[in-house]
Order: C-alpha cells, then structure tokens, then sequence
C-alpha cells in the first residue's frame, strides 16, 4: 500500500478535492449501508468515501484510478467485483453531481432490490425454483449469502443466483445465470483467487441442481486446503 505521506502533488491535489466534497448532499444510510471515510491509496487507485454492509461485509466505493484516469464507483462483494457503468467520469465535477444524483438509487436497485429481476428473467426456472433443500443456509463455516429468490445483477447479464462464503477463509462458489445464453455455470474463489470450473454448467435449472447435489459439499470441503481435484 502507498502511504499517504508519499503522495505526489497530483495525488495529493485530487485527494484534497475528495477531502472537500461536503458530503451532506449524500444520506448518511441507506437501508443497511453506512457512509464512511475510506481515505486510502492502494497502488494506483485512491479510495475517498463509501458505503457499507457490516453483515455482509458488501461496499459501494467511490474512487479514482490512475490507471485509466477515471473517477469511478464499484461495488465490492468481497469475492466479486462491478463496476457501477453509469458512474464512470473523467472529469470531478460532473462526477461529483453524478454520484449525489445516482448512488442512493444504484446501492438501492443492486442490493436492497434484488426481488425485482429484470423482466427478460421473471418467470425462468431459477426465480421459481425450491431450492431449500439443495442450498442450505449454512454448511460447515460457510453461509449462503446470495439466494435464488433474490439474485443480485453481475456482468454482462449474468445473475449471480446463489453464493456460499466463509468469510475467514476468503472462499467460496458462485452460481449464475446468464439471460443472454440462457445457461448457468459456476465460479470457485479458492483463498481470494478465482477459478473457472464447468462442472455445475446447466442448461436448466434441473441439470443445474443435480450437479450442485453431486459436487458442492465436495468442493466446500476441498476450498482452502488445496488445489481442487478435477
């Protein structure tokens, strides 16, 4: 991490702009996310305020990446990534009008909404799905932290439609559906790192929890202690 002592004057100017922005035009909560000072340089990002979930562990930070020269908000799943398309700025200001404008209503569609799928997925088999008994709430340190009945929105149509973490460890499986392909697959985070596997590919949601019955307790217990076995 870059300590903020060793900042050059450019990093230092743009944190001081962050630093000023009154943020009384942003609510302290939202629903179960509190505004916090971040105030941190990693590497080439400069992370200013956010929010967050203290259950989960879920963050909505606002940054600037020096990289692409980009102000910017991401949301942090602690084992998955996205970057939020409509709050992506070049230039502060208009970021900063943006962000007073959207965030509120970003944070609330992404995660506080997640009953309300996009029409192109109301009525697919995973948003009717029983899945209880297949995907317990918890299974040996890991809890299911993302359910099919309230899915949350990824990449590139993708939903992840269940996840297990345990959060000590930094582990766990991701499931989604795409609605473009009309498929679902699976990711593993071994240890933070992540890890395509095509083992729960499904084309229903039938196929999809047969495989979940066959494979994910095994890959539970595996995570953290090892390269997989394939």
């Amino acid at each position: 991490m870059k300590e903020l002592a060793g900042l050059t004057e450019k990093q230092k100017e743009r944190r001081q702009a962050f630093l000023d922005w009154d943020l009384s035009g942003l609510p302290e909560t939202i629903g179960t996310f509190h505004r916090k000072r971040i105030d941190r340089q990693e590497g080439r990002i400069y992370y200013a305020f956010g929010y967050e979930d203290e259950e989960t562990g879920w963050e909505a930070r606002v940054l600037f990446d020096e990289e692409t020269m980009d102000y910017m908000v991401k949301f942090y799943l602690r084992m998955y990534t996205i970057t939020e398309i409509e709050l992506i700025h070049g230039d502060f200001d208009g970021f900063r009008r943006d962000v007073e404008r959207l965030l509120p209503t970003a944070i609330t569609r992404e995660f506080l909404q997640r009953d309300r799928v996009s029409v192109l997925v109301k009525g697919r088999a995973f948003t009717q799905w029983d899945y209880a008994e297949v995907l317990p709430p918890s299974y040996d340190g890991y809890r299911l932290l993302i359910s099919p009945d309230r899915p949350l929105l990824g990449l590139n149509g993708s939903y992840i439609i269940a996840e297990y973490e345990n959060r000590e460890k930094n582990t766990g499986i991701l499931f989604f559906y795409n609605m473009y392909r009309d498929e679902y697959y699976g990711e593993l985070r071994d240890r933070g790192i992540p890890g395509i596997v095509h083992e729960y590919d499904a084309r229903t949601v039938e196929e999809l929890e047969k495989k979940i019955r066959l494979h994910l307790k095994k890959d539970l217990d595996k995570l953290g202690t090892g390269p997989l076995e394939r």
